[in-house]
């Protein structure tokens, strides 16, 4: 009876690790916007296919690829630098809720230590956005993920730090 007991523990911890580790894009589904877009105003076009942001450096073209309606940019400052930015393409409205996911010189660094970078995976019809984090450690690079949803205008957890990452 009692190994019966332990079993059980150890299944429900099991089970609620798992749900507090994973996260799928489509428990967050939303709907795309499908009116006009409003162009961020630090983006502009130098060729049919490139597009370059206010320091000249080449980013992605203005479309959808978060929430609905968001497009979400990385932009490159530098070796080893980088940051984000999120735009309404309903209304052109920058907001301000992707600065932790950036990285300068010095780089940030985990509790122990080591420096990483931090890649952002999104879905135009998801309101879910997996950070993953690329570290540098004495053991070889490894990767860790968390995932996070767009709560009205705040960005939330809804997971804790895994030690892997998933392939998108």
């Amino acid at each position: 009876m009692k190994a019966i007991a332990v079993l059980l523990i150890f299944l429900g911890l099991a089970l609620q690790l798992a749900s507090q580790t994973s996260a799928r894009f489509e428990d967050y589904e939303t709907v795309i916007y499908g009116g006009s877009i409003h162009r961020p105003k630090w983006i502009r076009r130098v060729a049919d296919d490139e597009w370059r942001d206010e320091l000249g450096k080449l980013v992605e073209p203005p479309e959808i690829n978060f929430a609905g309606k968001y497009f979400v940019a990385v932009h490159s400052c530098g070796t080893g630098c980088g940051y984000y930015t999120m735009t309404d393409l309903s209304s052109g409205r920058e907001l301000d809720l992707l600065k932790d996911f950036g990285a300068a010189e010095p780089p940030p660094k985990t509790r122990e230590g080591y420096p990483y970078v931090t890649d952002l995976v999104t879905r135009a019809n998801s309101r879910l956005v997996v950070a993953q984090f690329h570290i540098d450690s004495p053991r070889g690079d490894e990767c860790r993920e968390r995932a996070f949803i767009l709560d009205g205008e705040k960005i939330t957890p809804v997971t804790n730090t895994r030690r892997s990452c998933t392939k998108y």
